[in-house]
């Protein structure tokens, strides 16, 4: 008798969450009218700018790479994505004994803005993420390889809340 509760219970549960719409982050791609985007990108080689079109390529967004100015996306029916110059700021958050910085919290931001023909969808905006680590005096190596694998997963983050914002847009 328990044993069938139990099983009907986990049943309950599992019916629940599925037709609650509850999925884990990063499984649905962009779902959206933009089939087509035109990318202006300040820093076309980055390592942001590289995520972001691997992350539309497997949503299926054709991406075309235009000239910063955005000469030919403002008067075109393809919307044109403007991300601006990636921005990385570090300050000191704490102090060890010794009057030295023990915890840093690093920012890195992009400035984004969508337009189609002569409507703007998204607004110039920033987005950020914020990190905070511990610096080792005795490891710097480490610190240095930790501070690199933070960042690279802070542009993953940043990249997953840009799709999100135009996802947003679309509604």
């Amino acid at each position: 008798m328990k044993r069938i509760l139990t099983s009907c219970g986990l049943i309950i549960i599992s019916l629940s969450l599925v037709t609650c719409g509850f999925s884990l982050r990063g499984n649905e791609l962009i779902n959206s009218r933009f089939n087509n985007l035109q990318l202006s990108l300040s820093q076309p080689n980055s390592e942001f700018s590289r995520m972001l079109r691997r992350s539309l390529d497997a949503a299926e967004v054709s991406t075309e790479v235009i000239s910063t100015s955005g000469e030919m996306g403002l008067a075109s029916s393809i919307p044109v994505l403007t991300i601006g110059d990636e921005q990385v700021s570090n300050r000191p958050v704490t102090i060890n004994a010794r009057a030295r910085a023990a915890q840093y919290e690093m920012r890195l931001s992009i400035t984004i803005a969508l337009g189609q023909a002569d409507e703007m969808l998204i607004e110039p905006e920033t987005l950020f993420i914020d990190r905070t680590y511990f610096e080792d005096i005795e490891n710097l190596t480490g610190n240095r390889e930790e501070v690199e694998i933070i960042a690279t997963e802070m542009r993953r983050e940043l990249v997953n809340q840009l799709i999100r914002r135009l996802e947003a847009a679309d509604n």
